[in-house]
């Protein structure tokens, strides 16, 4: 019966099984629930395929398979006429058996689009394994190397000519005739209206640190709508390139999260729970060598006008040098920020005032790196928080602050917490700061003590009603399910909605797993992480 469904039924059921590309730039979407439904009935087929070919290259992010990858490449292809392909410059013998299309026009279908190098290189283009693939119907021993790459060129131009309604875009390597293909993706419609008119999300990022990076903005100067832009890896050292980086932001009509890196950090450090989706991000990244306060500074007054819409605001590895007071002045002009965040910066002190006068901030997270931020200062900010602050995330990897003082300000001033992760705390100091902050949702800390019998009673009871998911982190040794009953057994009494207990176990061998059980109504997640 389940083929029989109406379209609009299906339509609905696929809808939310599409999973929306993450903007954390390493993670893959998914398919394999879509991809089944595809293998259910023709009609099913017909209606699914245009959800599982919306974000097609974001299977690809990262520790992908290149003859997957190749195999999609070969899909594209097919949906090119044949006597375009025939028109290219080749020398090979033409040996496919019909000029009829792919069933389905695929590239129509996409509606997020990723320049990857594995169709940019020659070296990967030409690779006979890869062209095996993705020339399958083209006798690919035949094909020279000239005109393999020919073929590929044509089918990117095709791509770019015939994605109308992109909502993403992604340029993950270098690329050459960056402006004519930027050309052939903004170029009107058959309607008249720019191909990019519902782009949302701009992805421009390096990984090679030694290639030339540019920045090609001028060419998207028609894209106005953004809810995301990412730019990593991307050097703003000129004063041309902070001035068209200036302009693309100030012509954005709802900026509302910005990200500021200086360098120094991998793409697999990044947050992982970076934010929604719908929040608008910036990903900047100015070297240390490179960088200097003019840029910044000219960078930021270029957020001033967005001071009404922009809410986030992230610095990640700032050096020293590249904050100074006219740096600071000009971030007096964003009062509307809900949420900062700090990942391993240097002087973080020197931010002391302007955070204090931060009236509408909801949240605030730091990750410490090699430099701290004053013990004094952190504690003078958690007491003048605004009221409505409702998650506090602290990270320490070196354990290089004591905290002590801080923990003893959390239950006095910190009450509309519903979000809290600290580094390593006495149980004592963790028991106070339940009883006060009794609305909190997600609690991560690291226990200072050995989670024995009467310490895990004291914690059960303690557990707001309100909590869903509780993370230990770092635990040196095994709980075993008997002491672990008595922190579910004394929860169970207090009548709590507690959903997830996830143990974080650091291992003393090689090998990361997990194992998920049930007790007591609550999942329990373990993580065993190799720390070798």
């Amino acid at each position: 019966m389940a083929s029989y469904l109406l379209s609009e039924c299906l339509e609905i059921i696929f809808l939310n099984l599409t999973e929306y590309p993450s903007s954390y730039i390493t993670i893959n979407v998914s398919t394999k629930d879509l991809h089944s439904c595809t293998l259910v009935s023709r009609h099913w087929c017909k209606i699914s395929t245009p959800f599982l070919y919306a974000y097609p290259f974001h299977h690809f992010r990262s520790k992908f398979s290149q003859t997957q990858y190749y195999k999609l490449i070969r899909t594209l292809l097919g949906c090119i006429p044949q006597f375009e392909i025939k028109q290219t410059k080749r020398t090979y013998k033409q040996d496919v058996q019909s000029d009829s299309l792919s069933t389905f026009n695929y590239i129509s279908f996409i509606r997020g689009l990723i320049f990857h190098e594995m169709i940019f290189k020659p070296e990967m283009i030409c690779d006979y394994s890869n062209k095996e693939i993705w020339l399958a119907e083209y006798n690919p021993e035949e094909i020279s190397n000239n005109s393999t790459i020919s073929i590929m060129n044509h089918l990117i131009k095709f791509i770019c000519k015939h994605c109308d309604n992109l909502s993403i875009l992604e340029f993950s390597s270098g690329m050459k005739n960056d402006n004519n293909l930027i050309k052939l993706l903004t170029s009107n419609d058959s309607n008249g209206k720019n191909k990019l008119n519902k782009l949302k999300e701009l992805y421009y990022y390096n990984v090679d640190y030694r290639s030339v990076d540019n920045l090609y903005l001028t060419s998207l100067d028609n894209v106005c709508n953004l809810k995301l832009f990412y730019l990593f890896n991307g050097k703003i050292n000129t004063i041309e390139k902070t001035h068209s980086l200036s302009q693309f932001i100030s012509s954005q009509k709802n900026l509302q999260h910005v990200i500021l890196s200086a360098g120094g950090e991998q793409i697999d450090d990044l947050d992982q729970n970076i934010g929604n989706i719908g929040a608008v991000r910036i990903f900047m990244n100015l070297l240390s060598k490179a960088g200097k306060p003019y840029y910044v500074n000219n960078f930021i007054n270029s957020l001033s006008t967005q001071s009404e819409s922009l809410q986030v605001l992230e610095f990640r590895c700032l050096a020293t040098k590249l904050i100074d007071n006219e740096v600071l002045n000009s971030l007096n002009s964003l009062k509307n920020i809900r949420e900062l965040k700090f990942y391993k910066c240097e002087n973080i002190d020197d931010f002391y005032l302007w955070i204090k006068g931060l009236k509408k901030l909801e949240a605030f997270e730091i990750t410490m790196g090699h430099s701290k931020i004053s013990e004094i200062n952190l504690i003078q900010l958690t007491q003048s928080f605004p009221s409505q602050l409702n998650k506090l995330i602290i990270i320490d990897d070196y354990s290089k602050s004591n905290f002590t003082q801080l923990f003893q300000q959390i239950p006095l001033y910190l009450h509309s917490l519903t979000h809290l992760v600290l580094p390593k705390i006495f149980l004592s100091e963790l028991l106070s700061i339940l009883k006060s902050c009794t609305e909190l949702i997600y609690l991560g800390v690291i226990l200072a003590n050995e989670l024995q019998e009467e310490n895990l009673i004291n914690l059960g009871e303690s557990v707001p009603k309100t909590l869903r998911r509780i993370k230990f982190k770092r635990i040196q040794s095994i709980i075993s399910m008997e002491l672990l009953n008595y922190f579910l057994e004394a929860y169970a009494i207090n009548g709590g909605t507690l959903k997830y207990l996830e143990l974080d176990y650091c291992n003393n061998y090689n090998g990361n797993y997990s194992k998920v059980n049930e007790q007591h109504g609550i999942q329990i997640i373990e993580y065993y992480d190799s720390v070798i």
